[in-house]
């Protein structure tokens, strides 16, 4: 039971290693003493909370204009690993995947980013039953590639890559992935699919809660590329949600199977963490940005540039593992099990014909473990500090509307049980511990 518990709590970077039985125990000892703790504190007298008006965690910013782009565009050349490595718009058309489809699997598409003449088309049949007598274009894979090539499908980025000043996919044009598919909705204004993805304007901020990001990679037709955020198994041992992981001869169906199962890769959620371990952990929301340092699931990046240049240079392109580099941090953070997944990922990319890699690009400046540039690299900070200064400007959706009855008791209780901690207004900050 206390195994079970560490693995459910312990949320942060971690290698399968030797010592791993007794990490275990001691993540699991600690969960329990957090959670008596919390059970044995007792209500304090009613307070607003600790806020202050003045960031205990500061960090750069830039132009916020400058930032969505970078946001909501970017990929920093990540499109070469998500079209030559993961090979995701092949299997998509290998797949003939639809855009009812990719509602099925939790995309969203920006309608405004759709021509006018297919827009007034897709809208009329989004109010049909979806069925492909009724909505053709909706069912028809040709569709979906348009999509693409338009820019609508939020988070899957095509890029100029031939340099003809077109944007189509199957004509040597490549497509990459920005922050956006795991962190923007719509508003839902044209259509809303229950328990997928939404139709309309962007929302930048919330979180894809019903994104099925597994589905979406096992529909690339090379997943295997995707090896060091997969499952796997170290000295014997796997730890995850399967009930044993995946190896270097897994094969391409093999993989599938574990992405394609929400019992072992949950919707909604993202495995964040090259490390061997089936741990999927939520989508959040980016907004206010200021307001939530430190950052990281397991807050282990005080400064929002650099979760963000980790995400680029490892989670979006998971080939500078194998550099120099890339090595190296594995070796300091796993010593024997990361010599073990260099060496299998390194053979994954040999079978499966991947080379010239790593495709993000990024300046070589060395401090690998260093949180601002943990595999040696580091993207363009400017644009960094540019997503930054969005990320910050953006606000909290709408809250639910509620009984205000229930509300205000919930108000009193939460002023009485938690405001040591917390904050009633959401928007001032908490004092550093």
């Amino acid at each position: 039971m206390r195994a079970l518990q560490s693995i459910k709590c312990n949320r942060g970077f971690q290698f399968f290693l030797k010592f791993s039985a007794a990490a275990i125990v001691l993540s699991g000892f600690a969960c329990s003493s957090r959670q008596e703790t919390a059970q044995m504190q007792q209500s304090h007298a009613p307070s607003d909370g600790p806020g202050i008006t003045v960031n205990p965690h500061p960090h750069q910013s830039g132009n916020a204009e400058a930032g969505r782009d970078v946001y909501r565009f970017e990929t920093f050349g990540n499109e070469g690993f998500w079209t030559d490595a993961a090979r995701l718009p092949k299997g998509m058309m290998d797949a003939e995947f639809t855009p009812k489809q990719a509602l099925e699997a939790g995309l969203q598409i920006d309608i405004e980013a759709i021509d006018p003449a297919m827009r007034k088309t897709l809208e009329t049949e989004w109010k049909t039953d979806l069925s492909p007598q009724n909505a053709p274009m909706l069912n028809d894979p040709r569709t979906m590639v348009a999509l693409v090539n338009a820019n609508a499908i939020v988070g899957i980025v095509p890029k100029d890559s031939n340099n003809d000043k077109k944007l189509d996919i199957t004509a040597g044009d490549k497509v990459g992935i920005s922050c956006t598919i795991c962190h923007t909705i719509t508003d839902k204004s044209v259509y809303d699919m229950q328990g997928g993805g939404s139709v309309g304007r962007r929302v930048d901020g919330p979180a894809a809660l019903t994104l099925n990001v597994g589905k979406l990679m096992a529909t690339a037709a090379n997943s295997r590329a995707l090896y060091p955020n997969l499952q796997q198994t170290f000295l014997g041992v796997s730890i995850g949600r399967a009930p044993s992981g995946l190896g270097p001869n897994s094969t391409e169906a093999e993989v599938d199977a574990y992405l394609s199962n929400p019992a072992f890769y949950p919707i909604g959620t993202f495995d964040e963490t090259q490390d061997g371990n089936g741990n999927p952990v939520k989508n959040v929301p980016l907004f206010r940005q200021d307001l939530a340092a430190p950052y990281g699931t397991a807050g282990e990046f005080s400064k929002l540039e650099d979760i963000g240049n980790s995400s680029y240079t490892t989670n979006l392109d998971p080939t500078t593992l194998l550099t120099p580099e890339g090595r190296q941090f594995l070796e300091m953070k796993a010593g024997p099990a990361g010599k073990q997944m260099v060496s299998e990922y390194e053979k994954i990319l040999k079978d499966t014909g991947v080379t010239n890699y790593p495709f993000v690009k990024a300046e070589l400046v060395g401090g690998v473990g260093n949180p601002a540039s943990i595999v040696g690299r580091r993207v363009d900070n400017q644009k960094l500090l540019d997503m930054n200064a969005y990320l910050d400007r953006l606000q909290a959706p709408a809250g639910a509307q509620v009984n205000p009855e229930m509300a205000a008791r919930g108000r009193e209780n939460f002023r009485m049980s938690c405001t040591q901690c917390h904050n009633v207004d959401q928007s001032k900050f908490v004092p550093p511990t």
